[in-house]
């Protein structure tokens, strides 16, 4: 009669072949949770962004994307910009707000959006001195060859470009 179970050397080969094919799919998993992080950075700038166009136009008031210090990877606030300066005063009210995405991620603009997106009642994206507002904030992982281009265009549209490191100037 034959006893039920595995023998030791069946359970080292299974955990040998276990071990392999794990070395084998970790780095690929590691690309992929890499370009998932960049792309889930893109759609929520993306996100606020038009959140924030489509609050200055319900409001009928300039509503300000900011990142505080120039660094968008810190992080940033939707709020109602109440006297147009494209930064955030006391008494002015928060929208919503994003924390930082750490080290592994860097989010700059172009020197037009390097520290804040505003847009006024008809949806346009304007500076504070009512010029025109339009440029390109590059996302780039620091741990893959892929980058994204969110671009606001002059009537303040933004939309979301795949691109790759290189090309973005990362």
């Amino acid at each position: 009669m034959r006893a039920k179970g595995f023998t030791l050397v069946e359970l080292m080969v299974t955990l040998t072949i276990a071990a392999i094919l794990l070395g084998v799919a970790a780095p690929a998993f590691s690309a992929w949770t890499a370009n998932q992080r960049l792309r889930s950075a893109g759609y929520d700038l993306l996100n606020d962004l038009q959140l924030a166009r489509s609050e200055a136009v319900k409001r009928g008031g300039r509503v300000t994307v900011n990142n505080g210090d120039g660094k968008w990877h810190t992080g940033w606030e939707v709020f109602v910009d109440s006297n147009e300066d494209g930064d955030r005063d006391t008494g002015e009210e928060a929208l919503f707000s994003r924390s930082a995405y750490g080290d592994l991620l860097t989010i700059a603009g172009n020197s037009s959006v390097s520290q804040y997106v505003s847009y006024i009642p008809s949806g346009d994206s304007r500076r504070a001195n009512g010029a025109l507002m339009m440029g390109t904030i590059t996302l780039c992982s620091d741990q893959s060859d892929k980058a994204l281009a969110l671009v606001v265009s002059r009537g303040g549209r933004a939309r979301l470009d795949k691109t790759t490191r290189t090309a973005a100037g990362c």
